[in-house]
């Protein structure tokens, strides 16, 4: 007698684990459906300045390079690599990182810790840019800039050329459109 209740007492814990199994596995076909449903909604972008709120809806589609994007692209890039107060090397290569390749970035790393270390000779060192002029032909892709370097507050000007070769790869939130530059040609005093 007492093995048919505990055959009744284990058949009862099945049956509830069963009945748990089932409600765990509905759940998640429903919460999968309703993600596959949320994937597919058009985004809704607001965008807030001050005290005034605006709504717009968004739709998904792939990001079109335009020439003025890859002009804007490289100059955002410009603007990364050669606009500090302070020079720190780590600090620079940070920034600009989302729009590395690994090789360049590691190439860059160890390029301004030299930099830092033979020019500046712990010198205070500022650096700006201005008059970013973008050309892009099939070849190649070609900035041409003034860098305002002060040293000990005496500013300096040099004209600088900077030659891109720009790979496309993952988008990402840092990089919208997926540009990321493999390699950079620096020409300074030009």
């Amino acid at each position: 007698m007492e093995s048919n209740n505990q055959l009744f007492a284990l058949n009862r814990l099945l049956y509830i684990y069963k009945s748990i199994g089932i409600a765990v596995t509905l759940l998640c076909l429903m919460l999968g459906i309703l993600c596959l449903k949320l994937s597919y909604k058009k985004p809704i972008v607001v965008i807030e300045s001050g005290d005034h709120s605006t709504f717009y809806q968004g739709t998904q589609k792939d990001i079109e390079l335009s020439e003025n994007n890859i002009k804007n692209f490289v100059e955002k890039f410009i603007v990364l690599y050669s606009n500090w107060d302070d020079f720190k090397p780590e600090a620079v290569v940070k920034n600009m990182e989302p729009f590395l390749t690994e090789g360049l970035k590691e190439y860059l790393s160890s390029n301004l810790k030299n930099r830092k270390e033979k020019e500046f000779l712990g010198k205070k060192i500022q650096q700006n840019v201005s008059g970013i002029s973008v050309q892009i032909n099939k070849d190649s892709i070609v900035a041409i800039y003034d860098v305002v370097l002060r040293v000990d507050n005496i500013p300096l000007v040099v004209p600088t050329q900077l030659s891109l070769q720009i790979v496309k790869g993952t988008q990402t939130e840092w990089n919208p459109m997926g540009l990321y530059v493999n390699n950079i040609t620096i020409h300074e005093g030009k």
